[in-house]
């Protein structure tokens, strides 16, 4: 006779969100940051105007966003791969991308509305930006390259790791989309780059994985300065 047992039906293993770092730990890479950022503000009197619209500066300041990282992670012996350098499923960046189309077009109503009232947008910004610029090479490695890539690292791989774990994963999505969105210190970007950071927060939860947001935020930024370049060289902006 065959032996009928009872058993459970199985489920899919829960993702694991825990990471070794605490929520104090967290909050206390913002407070590291926002230390560097005032000490980068008072050294920026003594920077000669020239090495400012040369873009070396600029190249200079993005790295900044690591400094709490490294600080939090070697104090503790943290890995690195815990900030969500690991493989992902490709799913997860197409996903990304059909949310970004979305972001887009909430992005395109709120840059209409300021141009109806005649408020600069980030664009405006950019462009009288890479007008005072000397070349604009260093400028598309800072926001291209750099950006994306010490960006991800802070803002979603610690930050909205470190929140996660606390305070669940959309409320680390709005947290740390607001202080990535503060921290750009653009008050016409202030949305944008918000809606911009929820989507990279989540597909970061959906991949649990920095790189398709770097991905993601490397192909905004790119085509964000490629098409900027191309209306100031045609007179589109005005």
């Amino acid at each position: 006779m065959m032996e009928v047992t009872d058993s459970a039906p199985t489920t899919p293993a829960q993702p694991n969100y825990s990471v070794p770092w605490t929520l104090f730990d967290t909050w206390l890479g913002i407070g590291i940051m926002i230390v560097v950022l005032v000490g980068v503000a008072v050294a920026a009197f003594f920077i000669p105007p020239k090495l400012l619209t040369s873009g070396l500066a600029l190249v200079l300041l993005e790295p900044i966003f690591i400094i709490p990282v490294v600080l939090i992670l070697g104090w503790k012996h943290i890995s690195w791969t815990y900030l969500g350098f690991k493989s992902f499923q490709w799913k997860s960046l197409a996903i990304g991308c059909g949310v970004l189309v979305i972001a887009y077009f909430i992005i395109l109503i709120h840059n209409l509305i300021l141009m109806a009232f005649n408020v600069q947008t980030q664009g405006d910004t950019i462009a009288k930006l890479l007008d005072k610029l000397d070349s604009p090479t260093l400028f598309f490695l800072a926001a291209a390259v750099l950006a994306p890539l010490v960006e991800e690292t802070f803002f979603r791989g610690f930050l909205f790791s470190g929140f996660r774990q606390s305070y669940g994963w959309v409320k680390a999505m709005l947290l740390s989309s607001a202080i990535f969105a503060i921290a750009h210190f653009e008050l016409a970007a202030l949305i944008p780059t918000f809606i911009l950071g929820c989507v990279l927060a989540y597909v970061f939860h959906r991949s649990n994985s920095v790189w398709p947001g770097m991905i993601l935020h490397f192909l905004v930024n790119g085509f964000a300065i490629f098409w900027i370049l191309v209306a100031t060289q045609f007179n589109l902006l005005n």
